[in-house]
């Protein structure tokens, strides 16, 4: 039996590996062409599949469509008989029976998890308010106050510094009561007068005029997602006034439930995960549209053609619930997901197998012409690339062979050595090139021979010159070997510029910036004979005069005490002791600033900046106390020492919040002073924060400059002197405005090593 010729496709004609560089290289008409071929054939038969689809997915989608509804209904009917179920127990059992408040509120959190939230939260006046705040503050053994929300386009109550204790009103209905356990989460909404929210607010209202169950509007959870509540009014001997504008006094609270959006319109099911199920504002409800679930989120384009293949479905259906202001819209658009793959696969297989064949027995073709034009073209473009190069940059550039005879020269060397390019070309490179060496006390080697012998790159000599018929020109530049292909020295290239511009130019430049440096200095000196002498004592005085303050009040204290018939030694000890460590204080400072005038090294041990903190906190306390000044901190457990001055370190802080408390006595209201330290990576940082006036953009910018103050009374030297403290230590200071009102600053401190080295730091 003879055996079977090789295929084509697998022998040198075709080699498998070079079939994708070869199919690239076609031209795009040819590549199109075939590409064009295997979309006709694939496209009649997947039009084929998706007519034969089209009815079965328009009765798919009405009836999913329908499930959905009634589903949605279902789960509507349910939230409403909870409404009606807690309704009943709190009208009957309120503040009585609160076990099975929470087994009613378990049992339906269980069996319905779209249910997050049940409660009945009674209607407060302003005359039981007071009671009614101490009495659930008793309850919960921490501090309960009604309060308010103030954001107008925050629909999550998540922003902290937005809470406000409610303001005057003949009646709240605080938010008191969440069960299930894990309602505890909603903690931080204890207490908002849900009846006057501007989200909660509206649909509480109606329900109390309405006697019906209403509909909040959409909010953000906390953990995510949206939500909405059930909210139906309890009124005395649960019956309601006759007339609207009396049932506001006579309900006793409102029952809630919440309900997680998503939830409840999470449909079970692999056929719903392409549909996009929405909720829209019903004709004539309030609020924006709003999104509250989105299945499908890649959503065909508006493509013609997949509308065409592929319409999409879209049905509005109305819910059949009077109170529920929404109205359910579902879309399913069409994609080439819907049609089994299989068919897919036999269109494209097929044709992708014929125009495969024919696409390489094409690119076989093509292949050899290409490669030979491509080789020419580079050649081409690479010696272009060059010659432009050589003939446009600013430098001499000369080629010669071995025997150092000119084969090139660019427009620049040509214009050096006195020729043209055409007659240089072939003459010996001796004729153009008379390289000398300014005031060369010993030989120097030819830097052309040196490069053939040792085929390395050679540098001209600094003090070399080029002698063109008298006319003297110093030179820099090299020598470098030209290798043939088989890497044997062909020839040179000598590249050159022509220095006496640029010392020219160097030197003129030096002498003027020696007259300006001269100037410079004079004016220098001027000024600083004016400022020392000030710039010292003003920093002396600003330096002392804290610590002096703070031994005056202790000894004012002192004789104070003394003045009692019996003095409390105690006390009194303490003020002195306190009085005393001042007085070293001062001295401390005293002896900083004569180390500061001498250059000396400052005293650098390892520091506590949660002590400094608190050193600080202590020695301010009186003027805090005396101004009103609330002060909180925030100190970071575990910060890691720093390697610096302990006295500068306090005397920074002191400085900041002093600044800090002289700002805010500038404006009326509760003046709040907050301190805080932090790990950042490996620097330690201590913050200054008050709820003052802030600073302009003209202040930040020279907020550190000397004897600038936005005090009347300021020297301006606390900032600058503090800024220079910490720089000297090798850390930072800055300054900014805090986006809720008032300002910030702080400073950072590299935290110590296992080893340290101190040398160099000066005070």
């Amino acid at each position: 039996m003879p055996a079977s010729a090789p295929s084509p496709l697998t022998t040198g004609l075709f080699p498998l590996r070079q079939w994708p560089q070869m199919v690239h290289e076609l031209p795009r008409r040819v590549k199109a062409s075939f590409l064009l071929l295997w979309v006709l054939l694939a496209t009649a038969i997947l039009i084929a599949a998706i007519l034969l689809t089209e009815e079965s997915r328009q009765q798919q989608f009405d009836a999913t469509t329908l499930h959905i509804k009634k589903t949605l209904e279902e789960r509507l009917l349910i939230g409403e008989t909870a409404v009606y179920g807690f309704s009943e127990l709190s009208a009957a059992n309120y503040g009585m029976d609160r076990l099975r408040f929470r087994q009613y509120a378990q049992g339906i959190g269980a069996r319905y998890p779209y249910i997050y939230l049940m409660g009945f939260q009674p209607k407060i006046s302003l005359a039981e308010r007071e009671n009614f705040e101490a009495s659930v503050s008793f309850q919960r053994h921490q501090p309960f106050l009604i309060k308010d929300y103030h954001a107008d386009a925050d629909p999550g109550w998540l922003d902290n510094q937005l809470w406000r204790p409610a303001t005057v009103r003949p009646f709240y209905i605080p938010l008191i009561d969440a069960e299930p356990a894990n309602g505890n989460r909603y903690q931080f909404m204890q207490g908002l007068d849900i009846l006057h929210d501007r989200q909660l607010g509206p649909a509480v209202q109606r329900a109390i005029r309405s006697t019906d169950i209403e509909i909040t509007r959409p909010y953000k959870m906390r953990e995510g997602g949206h939500g909405f509540g059930f909210v139906k009014a309890i009124y005395a001997e649960g019956v309601a006034p006759a007339a609207p504008e009396q049932r506001l006094a006579a309900a006793i609270g409102v029952i809630t439930v919440g309900i997680r959006a998503e939830a409840l319109l999470a449909m079970q099911g692999d056929s719903l995960q392409d549909f996009d199920i929405r909720l829209l504002p019903a004709a004539g409800a309030s609020g924006g549209a709003v999104i509250l679930q989105q299945a499908n989120r890649n959503t065909p384009g508006s493509s013609g053609l997949m509308q065409l293949l592929f319409p999409p479905r879209y049905s509005e259906l109305a819910i059949d619930r009077d109170y529920f202001p929404y109205k359910l819209v579902v879309a399913r658009y069409g994609t080439p997901g819907h049609i089994s793959w299989y068919l897919y696969g036999l269109g494209a297989g097929a044709a992708a197998l014929i125009t495969a064949l024919l696409l390489l027995i094409a690119a076989s073709q093509h292949n050899e012409r290409l490669q030979s034009e491509r080789y020419h073209d580079a050649l081409n473009r690479e010696r272009q690339q060059a010659m432009v190069t050589l003939e446009s940059i600013d430098d001499a550039v000369l080629v010669t062979n071995r025997d150092l005879q000119v084969e090139y020269l660019n427009p620049k060397a040509a214009l050096l050595l006195g020729t043209h390019t055409l007659e240089a070309q072939g003459r010996q490179l001796s004729e153009l090139w008379q390289l000398r060496f300014d005031l060369a006390r010993e030989a120097v080697l030819d830097p052309l021979q040196t490069c053939i012998r040792s085929g390395q790159q050679v540098t001209l000599p600094e003090n070399a010159y080029i002698d063109q018929g008298g006319k003297l020109f110093y030179v820099e530049g090299t020598v470098s070997p030209l290798p043939d292909q088989d890497g044997m020295l062909r020839g040179l290239v000598i590249t050159f510029r022509d220095m006496a511009p640029l010392r020219q130019r160097m030197a003129e430049a030096l002498e003027r910036s020696e007259a300006r440096l001269k100037q410079h200095q004079a004016e220098l000196a001027r000024v600083a004979r004016i400022n020392t002498l000030g710039e010292m004592t003003s920093g002396i005085a600003h330096e002392i005069n804290q610590p002096l303050s703070a031994i005056v009040s202790y000894n004012e204290a002192c004789l104070g005490l003394l003045e009692d018939e019996e003095p409390d030694r105690i006390l009194l000890i303490s003020a002195l002791r306190s009085s005393v460590k001042q007085a070293q204080r001062a001295g401390h400072i005293v002896k900083k600033l004569r180390e500061f005038v001498a250059s000396k090294q400052a005293d650098l041990v390892p520091v506590d900046l949660n002590q400094a903190v608190l050193n600080v906190i202590t020695l301010i306390e009186p003027e805090l106390r005396d101004h009103q000044v609330v002060v909180k901190t925030d100190l970071a457990p575990s910060l890691p020492l720093v390697f610096a001055d302990t006295i500068q370190v306090e005397q920074v802080i002191l400085n900041l919040g002093k600044n800090a408390m002289e700002a805010m006595m500038a404006q009326p209201g509760e003046h709040r002073l907050f301190l805080y330290t932090e790990l950042r990576a490996n620097r330690a940082r201590v913050g200054v924060r008050d709820n003052g006036p802030g600073m302009s953009e003209d202040i930040q910018a020279r907020i550190f400059q000397p004897f600038f103050s936005s005090k009347s009374q300021g020297m301006g030297l606390g900032l600058t002197i503090s800024h220079t403290i910490i720089e000297n230590l090798g850390g930072t200071l800055q300054a900014g405005n805090l986006p809720s009102g008032g300002a910030e600053f702080y400073f950072e401190l590299p935290v110590m090593n296992t080893e340290h080295n101190i040398e160099g730091v000066s005070a």
